[in-house]
């Protein structure tokens, strides 16, 4: 009221000019006051309203900020909780700030929020329950609370639970620290078994050839010093045998039967290992006279011969030894083991079942066989090779009935090779397939001259016959070289049947289908003879020379072989019998109305001309 009669008093001053009142002027003056006033009170009002509107704007901004950041809390709660890895951040004062759930389930605490608050000793004591690891677990609690929380720390712990825990703790700005802990047992056991398969054999457990390496480069660098050592190649002999006629399950099950019995043969602190197939090694130490090691490997030798009964089979295998004493680090590893090997093959080379020991003549025979593969591989483009053939007799009509075909190689400053020498070799080195086909199409070629009632056999090695379009290469050659099908028979050992069953018998129907004739070679020297004749309708059964050499003797040859032709003419299968060397023989094989034979009596192999003699001479006795 104060304000408002002095600004009356100064509009009235200002209308009151010669001492009277100017109403007029006094209203327009009050009139632009309170135009002045009105205009100031808008003037405020839209302040007003525009503070609040900011006010209002910032409340909402504030609002959608507190609930991003409670969405953000929750999420990354949310997060924390849902971590493979346990969290639990301390504060400069070392009680807990945070905590997640993986922390609390690795631990066994069910309720982490508890935790907050609490020192770390005093968190890790709950998960002290029960008596069973209770000492290892509290040493393993002091370890863990004394981490440095000064600098980046790391532990590995193997709980007594079995668990494998990795424990990490980072300092943080505020003077506290974060523990960041992981359950490691899945990838600790990863590890272990990656590591174990780079260096064991799947298959026997035993030491695998990358563990022997470092276990030998070891006991050289012993050596050195005067800890002497020794190592032992040895293969298992008859093995490849057992592998192709009983299957690779049973050669499997052998394998780790001789396993066994290798590790309770050799001592404590010798390392058995398996190199690959059927061939291992033992690295022998702690010994000071050289016999030790031989009467070693005696006793190994021993142990190994004796008989397996392995799935319900029964198997005679041995064993032979190649021995290579370390006596020093003036051979680098890989050397003593090829030494070994060379030793190996000598044994082998020596009648198997025996062991020998390195000496340096061995690398003259090594030398011998690489030159030999040398002149092998130059035979084949050099046509080195030639074919001879041996006859067949047909029992009943004393004629040839046919000729197998036998490759010899006529090496320059060798002369004639026998096969025995040679064609093991090229399997090895990948020249069977190649020298096959060349002895295949050679004698389908002399074939054609003989007589059309002459069938020509050829052997076929298990090599070529899992090698791909075998039948479609037969079929090729017999069509170029003009060869009645049914004039080619293709000899095959049971070793081919047992291999590959399934392959095999697919490629061998092929063969039939287009009128190849097939036969079963050296019959009773398989395991499985009368099985291969269940598996495929053979046309012709070979009964192996060791039957035959002692028909006439006493033993059971005469049964024997009385048995399989009885049964090949039951089932309509020809039966010949190998090794026809005398008489004697002849006669007996003939009462026992044997189909057919073969052997010195009637013939050695001989090029195609003698071929072509014999059948004549007999023509020529028959006339007679």
């Amino acid at each position: 009221m104060t304000i408002g009669n002095g600004l009356l008093k100064a509009q009235i001053a200002k209308a009151n000019t010669d001492g009277r009142l100017d109403v007029d002027a006094l209203l327009r003056l009050v009139e632009s006051s309170y135009e002045d006033f009105d205009r100031d009170r808008r003037r405020n009002d839209r302040a007003n309203r525009l503070m609040a509107e900011e006010i209002e704007e910032s409340s909402a901004v504030l609002s959608e900020t507190l609930r991003a950041l409670a969405l953000q809390n929750m999420r990354f709660q949310a997060a924390l909780d849902n971590m493979q890895i346990g969290l639990c951040l301390f504060d400069s004062e070392g009680l807990v700030a945070v905590c997640n759930n993986r922390f609390g389930e690795i631990y066994g605490i069910d309720e982490v929020a508890t935790l907050v608050g609490q020192r770390l000793d005093a968190v890790l004591e709950q998960t002290l329950t029960g008596d069973k690891g209770r000492i290892d677990r509290t040493f393993q609690i002091a370890q863990h609370v004394a981490l440095d929380s000064l600098q980046p720390s790391h532990l590995e712990q193997h709980w007594p639970d079995g668990r494998v825990i990795s424990i990490s703790r980072a300092p943080v700005d505020d003077g506290g620290y974060l523990d960041t802990v992981t359950d490691i047992t899945e990838r600790r056991g990863a590890e272990a078994s990656i590591a174990r398969m780079a260096n064991f054999d799947a298959l026997t457990g035993l030491p695998n050839r990358v563990l022997f390496q470092e276990k030998l480069n070891e006991a050289v660098s012993l050596a050195a010093r005067g800890y002497f050592a020794a190592v032992l190649c040895l293969d298992l002999d008859r093995f490849k045998s057992v592998n192709d006629t009983l299957g690779h399950p049973v050669g499997d099950a052998l394998l780790q039967e001789v396993t066994r019995r290798l590790n309770t043969a050799i001592r404590s602190y010798d390392m058995a290992a398996r190199l690959g197939g059927d061939e291992f090694a033992v690295i022998v130490s702690h010994f000071s006279q050289p016999d030790e090691v031989t009467r070693l490997a005696t006793r190994l030798i021993a142990v190994l011969s004796k008989p397996y009964f392995v799935m319900g089979y029964q198997v005679l295998i041995g064993a032979s030894i190649g021995i290579e004493y370390i006596w020093n680090d003036a051979f680098a590893p890989d050397d003593i083991l090829r030494n070994a090997d060379l030793a190996l093959y000598q044994a082998k080379a020596e009648g198997k079942g025996r062991f020998a020991v390195y000496n340096f003549q061995l690398h003259d025979s090594m030398n011998f066989r690489r030159e030999l593969e040398l002149d092998l591989r130059r035979a084949l483009v050099n046509e080195e090779f030639a074919v001879y053939y041996q006859p067949q007799i047909s029992s009943a009509k004393d004629k040839v009935c046919g000729f197998e075909a036998l490759v010899r190689w006529n090496a320059p400053g060798r002369g004639i090779v026998s096969p025995a020498e040679f064609v093991g070799l090229c399997e090895e080195i990948g020249l069977i397939a190649e020298l096959g086909e060349w002895v295949l199409r050679r004698a389908c070629s002399d074939a054609v001259e003989l007589p059309a009632d002459v069938v020509m056999a050829v052997n076929v090695s298990p090599l070529q016959l899992q090698a791909p379009f075998f039948a479609e290469m037969v079929k090729g050659v017999l069509s170029e070289t003009g060869l009645p099908p049914e004039r080619l028979e293709l000899e095959i050992t049971e070793s081919a049947m047992i291999s590959e069953p399934e392959a095999t018998l697919v490629v061998l129907n092929a063969l039939k289908g287009f009128g190849v004739r097939i036969s079963l070679d050296d019959f009773g020297t398989g395991f499985s003879s009368l099985g291969s004749l269940r598996q495929f309708p053979f046309d012709k059964v070979k009964i192996d020379q060791s039957f035959v050499r002692n028909l006439g003797e006493a033993g059971d040859s005469l049964p024997i072989v009385q048995a399989v032709s009885d049964m090949c003419r039951n089932m309509g299968i020809v039966a010949l019998a190998e090794g026809v060397e005398t008489q004697q023989q002849y006669d007996i094989l003939k009462s026992l109305k044997c189909s057919s034979m073969q052997g010195y009596l009637f013939g050695r192999p001989t090029p195609i001309d003698g071929a072509r003699a014999i059948i004549e001479s007999k023509r020529l006795l028959r006339a007679g």
